[in-house]
């Protein structure tokens, strides 16, 4: 038996020869086996390709529920600051551990203080004073709807929060004065804010002007991170922090976060359970269709057999067969799945799902998946055919 697992390149050939013509006898059990391949290789690279590319989208829509992880002096630091050159490290640091480029992050110095219209009248009205860095609050923050336009880094523009402004009857162009410090400073109302949360009732500054009031050079009360992929990552992203910014505390809004962990879950989760169901209807449908092929084929396994063909030229013959049906079904099901997962894309969630070449190496191996193991028991019964039995008919 072992002398016949030994294949020269004579036993190829002619194993070859025995694969062609039994593919052009039997083609249309072939057809069949293909069908099924390329169904589950299109519904994979469907499911794969729509995953992966909502994936995106997904993580790029729920950054607008605004930053997941928010960074603070460690406890009993003093001064209860944050040094601002510190996020340039941090953002060197995110991208070494892996996460994307566009990654935000933003600091932020608060302050108590009031706010009344230029000309004294109202009187004052308490407020919280918040430094920003207006060229990556925004990004960090794109639900929030601004009526005006964000003042400049440096000069006397501000933002009112909108139920603040309410009070004091600011509108955008309208002329403001805020104390802090025991400082009065002027300021021109560029834009209102209204998120709906508490900013409704803040002042927002250019960071540097408030650090100039404050005597804070350089310095942040605290800032803020978005961070894609759910609680996991923002997890990760908190730890980060932690090791990059010395004396800091990273803490996690879990609200935020789990929202966004939630959907991205349940979109990985329908994506493994239908590829799960498709991988065993389609690999029960390849391994019939096989081994109904081996019963039809125990006449001609039987003559080979009796010309000198050992196990290896049956396995050879099956093998290739089963290979050349995994790519030809790979393939198809990859231009018909990327073409599919973009219509339904469409038709379902109102954007093209880009095609994306890192969906192909899964598809492949699942297609050699199907195909191989479903070839196992027919191969077995193959191998155990004897010559004599097979041309009686037995």
């Amino acid at each position: 038996m072992a002398s016949n697992l030994v294949i020269d390149p004579r036993r190829i050939r002619t194993s070859a020869r025995f694969l062609l013509r039994s593919l052009s006898l039997r083609h249309t059990s072939f057809l069949l086996a293909l069908l099924a391949v390329t169904v589950a290789a299109t519904l994979t690279a469907a499911l794969l390709g729509m995953r992966t590319d909502l994936r995106l989208k997904m993580s790029r829509e729920l950054k607008g529920f605004g930053p997941n992880v928010l960074i603070s002096p460690a406890e009993g630091t003093t001064p209860a600051t944050l040094e601002l050159s510190r996020l340039v490290a941090l953002r060197e640091a995110l991208r070494r551990e892996g996460f994307p480029p566009e990654t935000e992050v933003s600091g932020m110095l608060l302050a108590a203080g009031r706010l009344r219209m230029a000309d004294g009248g109202g009187g004052w009205e308490l407020a919280t004073l918040v430094g920003a860095d207006f060229s990556t609050l925004p990004r960090l923050n794109p639900s929030w709807k601004l009526d005006g336009a964000w003042p400049g880094e440096m000069g006397d523009g501000c933002v009112v929060g909108v139920s603040l402004a309410s009070r004091l009857g600011l509108t955008p162009g309208a002329s403001a004065e805020f104390f802090t410090n025991s400082l009065i400073r002027p300021c021109e109302v560029s834009g209102l804010l209204a998120t709906g949360e508490s900013e409704d009732e803040e002042l927002f500054l250019p960071l540097g002007t408030m650090q100039e009031m404050l005597g804070m050079t350089g310095r942040i009360s605290l800032a803020a991170l978005s961070v894609g992929g759910g609680a996991s990552e923002a997890v990760r992203a908190a730890r980060a922090v932690e090791r990059a910014v010395p004396d800091s505390t990273a803490r996690v809004l879990w609200q935020v976060a789990s929202a966004q962990g939630a959907l991205l879950g349940k979109l990985d989760r329908l994506a493994v359970s239908l590829s799960v169901t498709v991988f065993l209807l389609c690999g029960l449908c390849v391994m019939t269709t096989l081994l109904f092929t081996v019963l039809e084929r125990e006449p001609e396994i039987g003559l080979m057999r009796s010309l000198g063909a050992g196990d290896g030229e049956i396995l050879v013959m099956f093998l290739g067969e089963v290979t050349l049906l995994a790519l030809l079904g790979a393939t198809a099901g990859i231009l018909l799945g990327m073409a599919t997962a973009r219509l339904v894309g469409e038709q379902l969630f109102g954007t093209p799902i880009t095609p994306r070449l890192e969906v192909i190496p899964p598809v492949l191996a699942l297609s050699f998946a199907i195909c191989w193991i479903s070839v196992l028991i027919p191969l077995r019964r193959a191998l155990t055919i004897q010559p004599a039995d097979a041309l009686r008919g037995n």
